[in-house]
């Protein structure tokens, strides 16, 4: 049946929300509360950062299950997972325990991970407006900026684990809204498992891209494989950069703006991310990808290298500006860049090697860096420029429209 027009008007927003509960609560209320859990849980550095790893290892099982054809991203599953994802920022109040944390965490990840991989690829089908991606991708920077307010407005009132519960309400409200994008009930067989085991048909036409015979692997095929190897390997330099950023950000900031103060620079970053999706889009269409990736990935790794001089505010929150502002624009533009390959689920398999990165950043930081934050920074710096570099071998070599 097709929608109304004041419900197909709804759609990009539905999408944002679900991205908003997804990523910006479910994901990444832990930023701006960690600060405020380590000073009432007399935490070091490193159980905070286990802990973090766990619901990444969550985020890549969840985005590996779809790419691999294990799960459908269907309707059922993305709703059970806004669900889940609501139901576990609950859960984190119930006992500072940290098993508890990490298992629920890592649930969390995973719920994640599924609501990720069932808005982004349908995007390109529920949009019926240029700007509609826009919109959709910006509910990152929306959830992100929603959690620091909470944490800001409410901050210094309530405890850790209120402010849990506050998140969890305000997850099951965006909920409610999101439940209704536009998914459809079955995925049709060869858009979820064609990529993960070939599939047998009378023409040859059906065989999905990543399983051609050996014999009939065309030089455009190899190519293309190639530049997806290489553009993988680099969004996974890219995940582990950027969530050491994401995750320790607020951090840096305490000694600065005090415990609950520093969520403003999540707050600033939140804004920065819900902006940054629609000015990507423009910058990219009027400049080129390369150009625009380009640009994106330098302005990342200045800010990155700039939090290392976070001695003063307004350092901070210029670092925390241009966190927001590119991190979603990377992820954007690569996974559009994927896509225009031709490669089957794009999405799920770029992102399960970014989530790879995400489990590697903050193992890295919690086994040899946990107390020297400003390293951490340094070794983010050190792997976006990585994958920057391959990011634009990989968008070259593939032949994208650029």
């Amino acid at each position: 049946m097709p929608e109304r027009p004041s419900s197909s008007s709804l759609t990009p927003v539905r999408g944002a929300l679900g991205l908003s509960v997804a990523m910006g609560m479910g994901r990444f209320f832990y930023t701006p509360a960690l600060p405020l859990m380590v000073a009432a849980l007399h935490w070091s550095s490193a159980p905070g950062a286990w802990i973090a790893t766990l619901n990444y290892v969550g985020y890549f099982i969840g985005t590996l299950v779809i790419a691999q054809g294990w799960v459908e991203p269907n309707r059922f599953v993305y709703r059970l997972s806004l669900i889940v994802s609501t139901v576990g920022l609950a859960a984190v109040a119930l006992t500072p325990n940290l098993i508890w944390q990490g298992g629920i965490r890592t649930f969390a990840g995973i719920a994640s991970g599924l609501i990720f991989v069932c808005v982004t690829q349908r995007i390109p089908a529920n949009s019926r407006r240029p700007r509609d991606g826009g919109i959709s991708y910006g509910g990152v920077g929306f959830g992100i900026l929603v959690s620091g307010a909470i944490v800001l407005a409410a901050g210094s009132f309530a405890d850790w684990r209120q402010l849990w519960l506050i998140c969890a309400a305000v997850s099951a409200i965006f909920s409610s809204i999101a439940w209704t994008w536009p998914i459809p009930a079955r995925i049709p067989p060869h858009t979820t498992a064609e990529a993960a085991a070939p599939t047998e048909s009378d023409d040859p036409t059906e065989i999905g891209p990543d399983h051609f015979p050996a014999e009939a692997v065309t030089p455009f095929e190899t190519n293309r494989r190639r530049a997806m190897a290489i553009l993988s390997t680099g969004y996974f330099f890219q995940g582990g950069g950027y969530i050491i950023i994401g995750t320790y950000l607020v951090v840096l900031a305490g000694p600065v703006f005090g415990a609950t103060a520093a969520a403003s620079t999540w707050l600033i970053a939140g804004i920065a991310t819900a902006a940054s999706p629609l000015t990507w889009s423009a910058v990219a269409a009027r400049i080129g990808t390369v150009k625009a990736l380009t640009l994106c990935y330098c302005l990342q790794v200045f800010g990155a290298l700039l939090a290392v001089f976070g001695s003063t505010p307004i350092v901070l929150i210029i670092a925390a500006a241009l966190f927001g502002f590119t991190f979603v624009g990377v992820v954007m533009m690569t996974i559009g860049v994927g896509t225009q390959m031709g490669v089957a689920n794009a999405s799920a398999k770029l992102t399960s090697w970014y989530s790879i990165g995400q489990i590697v950043g903050p193992a890295i930081v919690a086994a040899a860096l946990s107390e020297r934050i400003a390293a951490a920074f340094i070794a983010s710096a050190v792997a976006l420029a990585i994958a920057m570099a391959l990011t634009l071998v990989g968008v070259l070599a593939g032949n994208v429209d650029r």
